[in-house]
């Protein structure tokens, strides 16, 4: 017999309402009022539960990057054509992306 690793994941998540002079300062007290334990979730803020392989959750991060890096580098080279850089270019969105995969 073989021995697999077999990981459960849950999300829990919740809304919370702060009163602040911005979105920054309203992250920031929900953040600290986390850290406090003054927020707590629990069970009734279950969202999603998946179950899978180790094997399986690597392939899929591997696969996300490689495509990440792909569409970086192509968006990039059409990006650096422009002589005024659109704010709304999709370049941006993935050079985000790749930030956060890397």
């Amino acid at each position: 017999m073989e021995t697999f690793k077999i990981e459960v994941q849950e999300v829990l998540s919740r809304i919370v309402e702060v009163e602040a002079k911005s979105v920054e300062d309203a992250v920031d007290q929900v953040y600290e009022q986390y850290k406090k334990a003054e927020i707590v979730l629990d069970y009734t803020d279950l969202v999603a539960m998946d179950v899978f392989s180790q094997d399986s959750k690597e392939e899929k991060n591997n696969l996300i990057k490689e495509i990440v890096d792909y569409l970086f580098e192509e968006e990039r080279k059409h990006f650096e054509e422009f002589d005024v850089k659109p704010d709304t270019h999709i370049f941006l969105k993935l050079k985000r992306l790749k930030e956060l995969v890397d």
